[in-house]
């Protein structure tokens, strides 16, 4: 597509998302509304960055000329507002973020009334409204401020959380530090002050070593999100990492039968694949990202999904990823089984997986040369995985393997081949 990635639109703040763009997309959703004759009202939310007012100002003053409200829930997570977009029963929604990326980049993100992340489909006809010119009636509407919402989703946490279970919660400085205190308190709340420019600054599951040193220091377990708090990424008292993968196979052993389905992308490890057999669940691997994921869910009847960067959709509880939730869902499993995460993931052994990323100077093109390193290296028994990012302009390159050390080569082998 155009404008829409594998996350919504994403791109620096004044230059990519342009003010000129903003308005496109403001004018884009007057005609959505006007054609599937919606409740006129849109509930908006954004996590802590400095652009994010000036974005929704610009948005918000097409929308408001042209009859559609606005009601403002301020600083939140993407998945308090999915949440509360379907628990109030909005048309749809907004939310201004560029989750675990620097503060000079920022997007837009919709979910529809069923608080999931709006299908590609949906995401296709704006783009194809931001690209004509419309005439519209001058027909004015009122903004409000909608922050006390907010505390229905704290209330919805709380309802889940069965256990105080000491631990280290990392905001990241996004949107998370204005819900966590509110759930997760007495316990230790870290990068919690944002100041607009701080947000996933050395902080949050991008860069977990802090957190990590913490958890080790005091002997706690640490739960670390991103700037939208979509993502979980765990650390153990040994100062283990426990990423989305090892995670899943947690969920699958407490919400999952034989016979059921995991989704899971082409990232997730093959290791967790052996470990599901061996359970009886089998997994399914969709495109990268979690929109993609949940559409997955849906068409094979699974309750469980997601990605190993920390996105984990539990359809018992919500229709979207949430860290702060899974969060309470993992701390519940381990005060009620007494064990630990090692203790729960004795069964998983993960092959290696090495990673780069690739700054791209134009559009990547497949050569022969790639696809037949590819092929040599998958014959000795890897699994690799060459893309261009959806979110930022890298190639990724991903190469699996049961051993580290032919791993490492490999990936070594295949940038020399691709640059």
């Amino acid at each position: 597509m155009k404008y829409f990635g594998t996350d919504g639109i994403r791109g620096i703040a004044g230059k990519t998302i342009s003010q000129h763009l903003i308005n496109k997309v403001g004018k884009a959703l007057v005609k959505f509304y006007d054609a599937h004759k919606l409740k006129r009202v849109l509930l908006v939310g954004n996590d802590s960055r400095i652009s994010s007012d000036w974005i929704l100002s610009i948005m918000q003053s097409t929308l408001l000329k042209h009859g559609i409200e606005v009601h403002n829930i301020g600083v939140c997570t993407s998945p308090a507002l999915a949440y509360l977009t379907h628990k109030f029963g909005y048309p749809l929604s907004m939310m201004i973020s560029a989750s675990h990326n620097p503060h000079e980049y920022n997007g837009i993100k919709f979910f529809n009334e069923l608080g999931e992340k709006v299908s590609e489909q949906v995401e296709q006809e704006i783009e194809q409204f931001m690209d004509k010119k419309f005439s519209f009636k001058i027909n004015y509407a009122t903004a409000k401020n909608k922050e006390n919402l907010k505390a229905e989703y704290v209330k919805f946490l709380k309802s889940i959380k069965k256990n105080n279970l000491p631990c280290v919660i990392d905001c990241a400085f996004g949107g998370a530090s204005e819900i966590a205190k509110f759930v997760f308190s007495p316990n230790k709340i870290i990068n919690q002050q944002y100041d607009g420019k701080n947000i996933n600054l050395n902080a949050g599951c991008t860069h977990i070593q802090f957190l990590r040193s913490i958890c080790v220091r005091e002997h706690k377990i640490g739960f670390a999100f991103d700037g939208d708090a979509d993502r979980l990424i765990v650390v153990d008292e040994t100062g283990e990492i426990f990423d989305g993968d090892k995670i899943l196979f947690i969920l699958s052993k407490f919400f999952q039968k034989r016979g059921d389905i995991l989704v899971g992308t082409i990232y997730t490890n093959s290791g967790l694949e052996k470990a599901l057999a061996k359970n009886g669940v089998i997994l399914k691997r969709a495109q990268v990202g979690d929109k993609l994921v949940y559409e997955a869910m849906k068409n094979y009847a699974s309750i469980l999904g997601g990605e190993n960067s920390g996105h984990i959709i539990l359809k018992q509880f919500a229709n979207t990823g949430d860290g702060l939730l899974n969060a309470i869902v993992l701390s519940n499993i381990l005060s009620t089984t007494k064990k630990t995460l090692k203790q729960l993931t004795f069964d998983y052994a993960e092959f290696y997986q090495a990673s780069a990323n690739l700054k791209l100077g134009g559009k990547f093109e497949m050569t022969e040369s790639i696809k037949t390193k590819i092929n040599e290296f998958e014959n000795l028994g890897a699994r690799i995985i060459v893309r261009p990012s959806g979110t930022e302009p890298v190639l990724r390159i991903m190469v699996e393997h049961q051993e580290k050390e032919m791993g490492e080569k490999f990936l070594e082998e295949l940038k020399k081949t691709i640059c």
